[in-house]
């Protein structure tokens, strides 16, 4: 086909060639010149070659942008052009239709319309294992070094006693107050499974350090006594999965489901030994567990919806957590000691939140998660369902994301408790690193 182009071309530009050759060669005299229809016709072929010409170089300019980005895509998922399967049929074996270039262009509409669906899905600020982030590509594995710190403060008041009138109480006041720090430093190791599915392997080793003073009222002495507390440890490892649905429209949600499995290796706080002051007086623990001490799985799905020049996100999933033996047995005197079969409830979790970005380089994200807990059923208490032990959890939190001169990304979340039983802040730090293969 590009001979007969050629010979075509060559033959309407004989007796332009022609002409100049007489003039070139002094002999214009002896060459018959041009009617005024051969030099109509010569203008129409002169302006139809460069109107070639300029095709030529459109098309020129099409492959390179599509060179570059192929390259460009390469680049961002870590690897080059796909090898050929062993026994396979790759580019250099590709049937039939790779003669005429049918499969090439197919091939590269396939990932050129991957590539802008990805390119598409918004990055928000990690700010847990649900929200926050983007997919992992297929084969791509991401190291992200994590460090935490949460402080809780909680104040009790027992009463102990009964009232003459509303403002006279004869009796003994007990006060209380617990301050709570736990440091916590973590390693997540993701991989893509695909370019859709990905997981990742959460391990943890979490430092505690508890302070609980009280003071007692109305009695001889107003004494306050201290006590405190440490725990280190292994945390309890995670495992989870993340799946993102493919959108049904361009204006419809990124969609992502989410499965995450709890193990109980860390340090079970059944298993603590508890330190006894006085009759009647609360028990404190002289060491602190690093671990929930059940294991629990969670599935959640979370949405994505982006709305130049904001983002919004958000989530709704559940938490089973199993029930385990804690271990029981019989005294001489037949009372009953340890706990039984212990059953810490599950819980209902929702969140939801926007995103802004500030600049090419930096976002900000402000959310709120709740969490609501059932309560626990413990099979050797006198009321197996013990009162007050479901809990609220309601956290505001605050994300920014900002990229290094490298192109790390490094997440700074910050979380600030709204309800009695939340910790009253938290602030973590997060850094993925990409190992390109």
């Amino acid at each position: 086909m590009q001979g007969r182009h050629s010979t075509a071309t060559s033959l309407r530009l004989a007796p332009l060639a022609a002409v100049l050759a007489a003039v070139l060669t002094g002999t214009a005299g002896a060459v018959e010149l041009p009617s005024d229809e051969d030099r109509v016709l010569l203008e129409r072929k002169y302006r139809e070659l460069l109107a070639e010409i300029e095709e030529v170089e459109r098309q020129q300019r099409v492959v390179d942008a599509l060179i570059v980005r192929a390259e460009a895509l390469g680049e961002l998922r870590g690897r080059g052009a796909e090898p050929s399967e062993p026994g396979g049929a790759g580019p250099q074996a590709a049937g039939p239709g790779a003669a005429d270039g049918a499969a090439t262009p197919v091939v590269a509409a396939d990932r050129q319309a991957e590539y802008e669906e990805q390119q598409s899905m918004p990055e928000l600020p990690r700010v847990s294992s649900e929200i926050g982030g983007v997919l992992t590509p297929k084969g791509r594995v991401v190291l992200e070094p994590s460090v935490g710190y949460s402080y809780s403060s909680v104040n009790r008041v027992a009463i102990e006693g009964f009232t003459i009138l509303p403002a006279l109480l004869v009796g003994i006041i007990d006060i209380a107050e617990a301050d709570r720090q736990t440091y916590t430093s973590s390693l997540s190791v993701r991989y893509g499974l695909t370019n859709r599915l990905e997981m990742d392997v959460k391990g943890s080793y979490v430092y505690r350090d508890d302070s609980t003073r009280s003071r007692e009222f109305l009695r001889d002495s107003v004494r306050e006594s201290i006590f405190n507390s440490q725990g280190d440890g292994a945390g309890d490892y995670e495992l989870g999965l993340r799946y993102q649905f493919k959108r049904r429209s361009p204006t419809a949600p990124y969609l992502v489901g989410n499965l995450r499995y709890k193990a109980d290796n860390g340090t079970d706080p059944f298993e603590i030994a508890y330190q006894s002051q006085l009759t009647g007086e609360p028990q404190f623990s002289n060491l602190l567990p690093t671990g929930s001490g059940f294991k629990s799985l969670s599935p959640s799905l979370s949405f994505i919806y982006p709305s130049d020049p904001v983002v919004f996100f958000g989530s709704l999933g559940y938490m089973w957590t199993q029930e385990d033996d804690k271990g029981k047995s019989v005294d001489d005197e037949g009372n009953i000691i340890g706990f039984g079969v212990v059953d810490p409830g599950d819980a209902l979790r929702m969140s939801f939140g926007l995103g802004l970005g500030l600049n090419d380089r930096s976002s900000l994200s402000i959310s709120y998660a709740l969490d609501r807990f059932s309560k626990t059923w413990i099979e050797t208490a006198a009321e197996q369902e013990i009162a007050g032990s479901d809990a609220t959890v309601g956290k505001l939190m605050v994300g920014y994301s900002m990229r290094l001169a490298g192109g790390t990304p490094l997440n700074i979340a910050f979380g600030l408790g709204t309800t009695g039983d939340a910790p009253d802040t938290d602030l973590s730090f997060r850094m993925p690193f990409n190992l390109r293969k």
